[in-house]
């Protein structure tokens, strides 16, 4: 895979200023994964995009099995996951309506909510994985150039998707244009202000490292803009839709395994400050729910 350089401003608000964060990718990664780029944080909104960005000459996840690239998501959790996102989406609304998922993967969670009547459509860039998809109409195409964000829809879910877009900006305008008045958008994105990604490259620091913790733009599983509460919440806000809720959580430990004596110490760690972020209300993970305004102009 090669990866063509290009420097851009802040991806959320079009900021030029910005605080270097350390380096990830290729020799800033303890298994070498990707190619380097540095990480930075927006001097305007918070915001953690690299700089240089990365741009893939063709779709990246192509290179991987969907098994492969879901490894982490144990079936039974995400049949679960898909209930409540599709039960929390209906008590929002009030009722079921037309819902659409960008980047809906293998279309599970689309499945659970046309088992509960609503009318569903997912966005899918990877062939791969929308062919395992069964009894539910996945478009084929990147999220940026989908279609299906032409038509009118009572709720969009971009669940652990934000955050692979070059252009989030972007894409939460024609979401905005999309849902009727009062429909609902739910987002799910880490959170790279979390107690998670402070003490990771803290760490690093301390082992006299120059690295970063945050995004992983050239390998799995390809995030290239970072949130946290405020970033998200005022990209949000630009776009005219009011917050109904907005937490962080706590994430499972996906750190690798290491070898030896400090490969435990350090996965013993992860799990505590994983716990202590979710307790100061530092988690690891965002979630969101907004909302397009009842009355006033739908641009």
């Amino acid at each position: 895979m090669n990866w063509r350089p290009e420097t851009r401003p802040c991806p959320l608000c079009g900021t030029e200023a910005y605080a270097a964060l350390g380096r990830r990718g290729g020799t800033a990664h303890r298994s070498g994964q990707g190619v380097e780029t540095t990480i930075v944080r927006c001097g305007g909104c918070h915001a953690v995009y690299p700089r240089p960005f990365l741009l893939p000459e063709r779709n990246p996840y192509e290179a991987h099995a969907s098994d492969d690239y879901f490894a982490a998501h144990a079936p039974q959790d995400k049949a679960a996951a898909a209930r409540w996102l599709v039960d929390t989406a209906r008590q929002k609304l009030g009722r079921t309506g037309r819902l659409l998922e960008l980047g809906c993967g293998r279309g599970e969670t689309l499945a659970a909510a046309k088992a509960q009547g609503w009318a569903v459509r997912g966005v899918e860039m990877t062939a791969a994985f929308a062919a395992r998809a069964e009894g539910v109409d996945i478009e084929v195409a990147a999220v940026e150039q989908a279609k299906s964000l032409d038509e009118k829809w009572d709720v969009v879910l971009l669940a652990a998707i934000l955050e692979h877009l070059y252009e989030p900006a972007e894409c939460l305008a024609r979401i905005r244009k999309a849902l009727v008045p009062g429909g609902l958008l739910y987002i799910d994105v880490p959170n790279e202000c979390g107690l998670w990604t402070r003490a990771a490259n803290a760490y690093f620091r301390l082992r006299g490292r120059d690295w970063a913790s945050n995004l992983s733009p050239t390998f799995p599983p390809y995030h290239v803009v970072g949130f946290c509460p405020a970033s998200l919440a005022r990209a949000l806000r630009a776009h005219r839709f009011e917050i109904v809720h907005l937490k962080t959580h706590r994430w499972r430990n996906e750190l690798p395994a290491g070898d030896g004596l400090i490969g435990k110490i350090e996965r013993r760690a992860a799990d505590l400050v994983l716990s202590l972020g979710a307790r100061l209300g530092m988690g690891a993970g965002i979630t969101c729910w907004a909302r397009a305004p009842i009355t006033g102009t739908q641009e």
